[in-house]
């Protein structure tokens, strides 16, 4: 969601006279975008922000701070980073540039927190320039959630859920794609909530939608509330041709205790249903989710029950994070005290990855030996003489290339790549054309 409010407020800025540049020594603003969902990410903020403190001298320079962390904070953070000159909220990219015009015509400090009424909330539409458009785009489908879960801050930074237009949707995979992208995610805080179309699943409905632009290649969601996940949606990925079969489905716990003091409205055994449903319609699917361990009153067996859930789900990887109380949640609300000890969080995030790290690699090298459909992103991070690219079950892959190709040459296109070893995060391979029988 960040990566995508980045490119919107670069073509807001652009639309004022501004041009990116990634040398602070040639900018007149510096602009941080900030998320508040983990602490950890929330105390990077004036850190990132102190970088900048001398570059502040030069003549006419603005620090500009937005995002989550601006929108929880307002004018305290003006406090905390006296070399800031502008906070802003998520609701206010589109005014950016007339509150940078306050900042220098009035020569003041300012925070703005103001959150867009439901009823009067649009959309800024994608405006990006051919330069600006790579193989993979995310379009965004909603904003906000309605959802209260006890742990989470998204709903007091982000505000009500609203959902886009499919219309709007539709229109702006198109010109991504029309502009190269071959590759779209669409996101929101919770997708399966998605109600812009009025059908009996509208979320369904968008992605078969979306699914039959032309040119379009592959097809992601992000990110899935578990509750809201239909057995429509499910059959999508058995049914839709772009549709990649991979499925982030963030479960937090393994325990139901847990999980009803998390708010979250669904069971384990809820849960595990949805994703033995999925797997029998697409028995390779690639499932991820979110691990939190040491919420408020987890016991020992609490956490042996998220521990259970890894194993019998077997999940190709997961995003593990300690519990750390966030201002304005419900979990502050309702009292639960964060009791589980730093020592004891830290002993169960670390034998959350031990086990799934092993998870992974067992997962990961079923496809050593196997030929599998990759798009190509481009040059590989790993090797300037290698390509990258991902499956359709979301996995990254670098490979080596035959002599008369270039990662430039090959970059949008589906190609056949064997499988030859099976990384930490990553398959390595080679490529062997076109994809084929791959496909």
């Amino acid at each position: 969601m960040n990566d995508y409010d980045v490119a919107r407020l670069t073509e807001v800025l652009r639309g004022d006279g501004y041009e990116r540049t990634e040398n602070p020594d040639e900018a007149d603003l510096v602009l941080i975008n900030t998320c508040s969902v983990r602490e950890k990410a929330e105390a990077k903020v004036a850190s990132a922000a102190g970088r900048y403190r001398e570059w502040k001298h030069k003549p006419g320079a603005v620090l500009a701070i937005g995002g989550c962390v601006a929108q929880q904070e307002g004018a305290k953070l003006l406090k905390r980073i006296p070399h800031a000159d502008l906070t802003f909220g998520p609701d206010q990219i589109k005014n950016v540039p007339s509150l940078l015009q306050r900042v220098r015509a009035e020569r003041q400090r300012i925070a703005t927190t103001a959150v867009i009424d439901v009823e009067d909330y649009t959309f800024l539409d994608a405006d990006p320039q051919p330069s600006d458009v790579k193989v993979s785009a995310l379009v965004t489908i909603q904003k906000g959630c309605d959802n209260h879960c006890a742990f989470c801050i998204v709903p007091a930074t982000r505000g009500r859920e609203v959902s886009r237009p499919a219309d709007e949707v539709v229109a702006e995979v198109q010109r991504f794609v029309a502009l190269g992208a071959r590759e779209v995610t669409l996101i929101g805080q919770n997708v399966n909530s998605y109600h812009a179309i009025g059908t009996d699943d509208d979320f369904a409905e968008l992605l078969a939608r979306v699914d039959g632009v032309a040119g379009l290649e592959r097809l992601r969601f992000t990110t899935s509330h578990p509750k809201d996940f239909t057995p429509q949606v499910a059959r999508a990925f058995r049914d839709l041709r772009t549709l990649g079969s991979w499925l982030h489905l963030p479960v937090q716990s393994g325990s139901s205790r847990t999980l009803k003091r998390m708010v979250r409205g669904y069971t384990r055994e809820e849960y595990l249903e949805k994703v033995e449903y999925v797997r029998q319609l697409v028995p390779d699917i690639s499932l991820t989710t979110d691990i939190i361990v040491g919420y408020p009153g987890e016991s020992a067996e609490d956490f042996a029950e998220t521990l259970s859930l890894l194993e019998r789900v077997e999940f190709d990887s997961i995003y593990s994070f300690e519990y750390s109380e966030r201002p304005e949640t419900p979990a502050l609300k309702l009292k639960l005290y964060d009791d589980v000890s730093a020592e004891i969080k830290a002993e169960r995030l670390q034998e959350v990855q031990r086990l799934q790290r092993g998870i992974t690699a067992r997962r990961f090298s079923r496809y050593v030996g196997q030929e599998v459909e990759v798009l190509v992103e481009g040059e590989s991070r790993a090797s300037r003489t290698q390509a990258c690219g991902r499956t359709r079950g979301n996995h990254m892959v670098n490979f080596h290339l035959g002599a008369a190709k270039s990662p430039a040459e090959l970059a949008g296109q589906l190609v056949g790549v064997t499988i030859e070893a099976a990384r930490t995060n990553t398959l390595v391979g080679r490529w062997v054309g076109r994809a084929g029988a791959a496909a």
